[in-house]
C-alpha cells in the first residue's frame, strides 16, 4: 500500500505536465484569432517602435488583419496578394482596433 501512496502524487504531477504540453501553441492561437486581436497588438507595436521594427510589426498587423473575421479590419488592408498584405487605411485600422477596446 505504501508504494501506491508514493506513486499517486508522481502520477498526478506527470499528468499535469503532459496536459500542459498538449495545449495549443502560440502560432495556433494566432491562427485562430478571428477577432483580429493579434493584428491590433502588432499595430500598437508598429506605431510605437523604431522604423525597422515598426515596419515589421505593421506587416504582421496587416497579415493578421487579412485573416481576421472582422470586416472592418479586412477592409483596411490590401489582400490582393495574400502572402504580402499591406495596410491601406491606417485610420480605419486604428478605428477597428479601438472598437475592440484598444487605445493608441
Amino acid at each position: 500500500m505504501g508504494g501506491v501512496k508514493k506513486f499517486l502524487p508522481l502520477a498526478a504531477a506527470l499528468a499535469l505536465v503532459l496536459t500542459a504540453c498538449s495545449g495549443p501553441s502560440t502560432d495556433e492561437l494566432r491562427e485562430k484569432d478571428p477577432e483580429g486581436y493579434a493584428a491590433c497588438i502588432h499595430l500598437g507595436g508598429g506605431l510605437d517602435a523604431p522604423q525597422g521594427v515598426g515596419e515589421t510589426n505593421l506587416q504582421k498587423a496587416a497579415a493578421h488583419a487579412a485573416q481576421s473575421a472582422t470586416a472592418q479590419l479586412r477592409a483596411a488592408v490590401d489582400i490582393r496578394k495574400p502572402e504580402t498584405p499591406g495596410i491601406t487605411d491606417l485610420d480605419g485600422f486604428k478605428e477597428a482596433c479601438e472598437a475592440q477596446g484598444f487605445d493608441y
